[in-house]
């Protein structure tokens, strides 16, 4: 018996240990949760059987006094350790149906008259141990066994509706070693006159339950026994200790083994959220990819814009880009652009793009949509939601068979008042979002500014063709005008001299008449040729100013010679391609009537500035006399002009002449990535 003590004892001390070891892992399964109740069970039911085999073994009287006690706090204590395991494990793991909360209210009847009936065993003339011992079992282990083994069977039907077959099968196991122990922990108890283990035979000897020594019965009862130590001992041959040796034995391996179960389901489960993890983390960079490209591409979109707009395009050309680009962009299947020709409602449309063309409208096409003209009586955007009219969405998208299912419209305005309306639509797919409408207010301002681009690029050619003219009428008042004059007069002195018979005076105020119209014809055809150069371009500047030298020289007779050093296009803008050709024609103006020269040589090379921006330089060389710049001279009012004409569009003009070897003119005029730096630099400052 001691080796079965011993043995007994150590099954529960291993269970104790384990579960203690589990329950250490800090994880949050709510099964370890409960383990620290199940660890101090196993230890403190190890000390009971232990202190049994020092029982058996033989100790001193008080000694055993001692330990007896120690024993009787034990086995109430142990109990209740394993019904507050056993309760947790049957509510904290998976939560216990609704109508459960019935079963306190009617086990109270039952439960109080098992307690009175205990409590008139203590006053019954036996040692105080056995019914400690007996209703320790019956009151505490049995209801706690019973409960963790009905707690694990609900976890093996959870774990089987889950799919984890290999927990599930633990948890039976578990269950059912649970409900052993429940019988053989706390149903077979040792032989007393009451309850489940009391007998009714004259002839049987009832044994200490902790001394091992026999005792005589108090008095006979009956003719049958059953469920105490002896009748497991007669019918299994083996004696109750060796059976909750197997149990103790069973939980252990089963609890354990199922934990282990569960931390590889728990990183099964981990390796799959980080797989889940890694796979949105994945979708979230390839989001953002396109987030950002798609930010790239509406950068790139609206760069493009503003450079058409900067080269002063037709702003024909530039809505077309605008709505085309547009479209795409906001994976649209229509984006209409419309104007006002006059007051509200008169709107009409001037541009579109859909899915097989992009074109200007030439005869006129009213919109007359009220999302449209709602906008623009309201002053601000308007995206379409869900479950809206499909008459909202008629008249939409012009020269095409289907009909919109959502649309978004922005407001074109300027100067704080509407001048028409840009909208996209959808024929299906999702509804424009907050970021569509963003964008789309972007691509509204970009229209603005391409008409107002337009109506100063008007404004500047009108400007300019005027201070050509008023530049031409003064070169004739200075030059014909004053020519006309003059012949006037010699016509007159003619006249006297012819009267007067004086031949010689004659020929010579006629050889001055000749110089005096030859001087004004030249200066009518320069004028001619000038005009023409400045005004009818459309051959482009280099061209022009390859057809303007040749002319020159055909009617001054000064050899010209142009060389271009640039070899793709100039890259000015075009205000500074007509200041370019002024100060051209203010130079040549020079060279015919001041340097007396017999040739002339133009280049024009694009050269690389410090700062890695591109700049025109223009030279003009002569090899005439030279002049040395004096107040009032008329040449130094002609080179005013010209220093005023480079200032004008961000350039500058410098002189070099000495006498008698002639005059260079270098002008320099930024191309156009110079001149946007420039006015970045400027905002900055």
């Amino acid at each position: 018996m001691i080796a079965v003590y011993f043995f007994y004892g150590l099954a529960f001390f291993t269970l104790g240990l384990a579960a203690g070891l589990q329950s250490r892992y800090g994880d949050d399964l709510p099964l370890r949760k409960q383990l620290p109740w199940l660890a101090a069970f196993g230890f403190a039911y190890a000390t009971i059987a232990w202190l049994d085999m020092f029982h058996t073994y033989g100790t001193d009287p008080e000694v055993y006094q001692i330990t007896n006690v120690i024993r009787m706090i034990l086995q109430p204590t142990s109990g209740l350790l394993l019904l507050i395991f056993g309760w947790g494990v049957l509510t904290k793991i998976i939560p216990l149906p609704a109508w459960s909360h019935l079963i306190p209210g009617l086990l109270i009847v039952p439960i109080a008259f098992v307690i009175t009936y205990a409590s008139t065993t203590f006053i019954t003339p036996s040692p105080i141990e056995i019914p400690i011992d007996i209703w320790s079992r019956y009151l505490l282990y049995l209801p706690g066994s019973i409960m963790a083994g009905i707690g694990f069977l609900r976890q093996w039907r959870e774990q089987k509706g889950r799919g984890y077959y290999d927990v599930a099968g633990l948890m039976l196991a578990t269950g059912l070693a649970f409900l052993f122990e429940a019988f053989v922990v706390g149903l077979v108890v040792p032989a007393a006159p009451y309850g489940p283990a009391s007998y009714y035979n004259y002839n049987r000897t009832i044994y200490d339950a902790f001394s091992g020594e026999q005792a005589e019965p108090e008095k006979p009862f009956g003719l049958m026994n059953w469920l105490d130590y002896d009748q497991v001992l007669e019918t299994t041959g083996l004696p109750i200790q060796f059976w909750r040796m197997l149990s103790a034995f069973a939980v252990t391996a089963f609890v354990v083994r199922g934990l282990d179960v569960f931390d590889a389901i728990r990183k099964r489960q981990m390796r799959e959220l980080q797989i889940e993890r890694d796979r949105a983390q994945k979708l979230a960079i390839e989001a953002q990819s396109a987030a950002r490209q798609t930010a790239e591409n509406w950068t790139d979109a609206l760069i493009s814009i503003s450079r058409h707009i900067a080269e002063l395009e037709d702003v024909d050309d530039i809505l077309l880009y605008i709505v085309d680009n547009g479209r795409k962009l906001l994976h649209s299947n229509f984006m209409g652009l419309a104007l006002l020709t006059g007051d509200l409602p008169d709107l009409e449309l001037k541009c579109f793009a859909n899915d097989s063309q992009t074109k200007i409208v030439d005869s006129p096409v009213k919109v007359e949509n009220p999302l449209i003209l709602n906008t623009l009586y309201h002053t601000g955007s308007y995206c379409s939601g869900v479950g809206e009219p499909p008459e909202n969405f008629e008249n939409l998208c012009f020269f095409g068979q289907n009909v919109a299912s959502m649309v978004a419209v922005v407001q074109l305005h300027l100067d704080d008042k509407p001048i028409g309306a840009l909208w996209i639509a959808r024929h299906e797919g999702q509804s424009y979002s907050e970021t569509d409408l963003i964008w789309l207010e972007c691509l509204a301002d970009q229209v603005v500014i391409a008409i107002q681009h337009g109506l100063m690029t008007s404004q500047l050619q009108s400007f300019s063709i005027i201070e050509e003219r008023g530049r031409i009428a003064r070169e004739m008042h200075d030059g014909l005008a004053q020519v006309l004059g003059y012949l006037n007069l010699q016509v007159q002195t003619l006249e006297t001299l012819l009267k007067r018979g004086k031949q010689n005076a004659l020929r010579a105020e006629l050889d001055q008449m000749r110089q005096a119209v030859q001087l004004a014809h030249a200066d009518v055809r320069e004028n001619i040729l000038s005009l023409r150069t400045t005004l009818a371009n459309e051959k482009g500047l280099v061209s022009a100013i390859d057809e303007y030298l040749n002319e020159f020289g055909i009617q001054t007779r000064i050899e010209t010679q142009f060389k271009n050093e640039v070899g793709g296009p100039l890259n000015l803008a075009s205000l500074a391609e007509v200041q370019l050709v002024c100060i051209l024609q203010e130079a040549l103006t020079n060279v015919r009537k001041h340097a007396q020269a017999n040739s002339v040589r133009v280049r024009i090379v694009q050269k690389q500035a410090d700062n890695q921006c591109e700049y025109l330089l223009m030279e003009v060389i002569d090899d005439g006399i030279g002049f040395v710049s004096q107040n009032g001279d008329m040449r130094s009012f002609g080179l005013q002009t010209m220093h005023e004409r480079a200032q004008a569009v961000g350039g500058d003009l410098k002189v070099h002449s000495r006498l008698g070897e002639g005059t260079s003119i270098l002008c320099r005029f930024p191309c156009l990535a110079e001149e946007k730096l420039r006015k970045q630099n400027l905002v900055l400052q």
